[in-house]
């Protein structure tokens, strides 16, 4: 399993997650890669978190985790993957891998990094710039699939 961050600044630090993931974890997983992704592209500035609503995303103490790092989360409809950004981040991830598979979880692991650190600032910018055309989207659909 993987975890990344972005925002229309770039991307954050992405993580190599082995297991599953409980609530535990996932505030870990916070605290070592969104905290230091969040001071490099937020640099004393405020910022509003979005996540899905996986169960250890709105576990009672990972809101309370939030709250003690005075994290905005906002709030997301369920199951809306096109309201989510990174979701085309990883579909074009998913792509590549399908044109380019790897052998091993340590190559897996290696050509994942590499594809991440390829995506662009400027890329990132642009796919955030989506966002009114994907409520639109999703709002016409009546909350129904949209082409992103």
């Amino acid at each position: 399993m993987v975890w990344g961050c972005m925002s229309a600044r770039g991307l954050g630090k992405l993580n190599f997650i082995d297991g599953t993931v409980n609530a535990q974890k996932y505030q870990h997983i916070l605290e070592t890669s969104l905290l230091p992704s969040a001071q490099e592209l937020f640099p004393n500035e405020d910022y509003i978190f979005q996540q899905d609503g996986a169960s250890c995303h709105s576990a009672k103490s990972t809101k309370n985790w939030f709250g003690n790092n005075n994290i905005k989360v906002l709030s997301h409809p369920a199951s809306s993957p096109d309201l989510n950004v990174i979701e085309t981040v990883w579909h074009k991830m998913k792509q590549y891998l399908r044109n380019h598979p790897q052998r091993t979880i340590f190559d897996l692991r290696t050509k994942l990094q590499e594809i991440w650190d390829n995506f662009s600032p400027q890329m990132c910018q642009s796919l955030v710039n989506t966002m009114p055309l994907r409520v639109q989207a999703v709002v016409k659909a009546k909350g129904d699939v949209t082409p992103y």
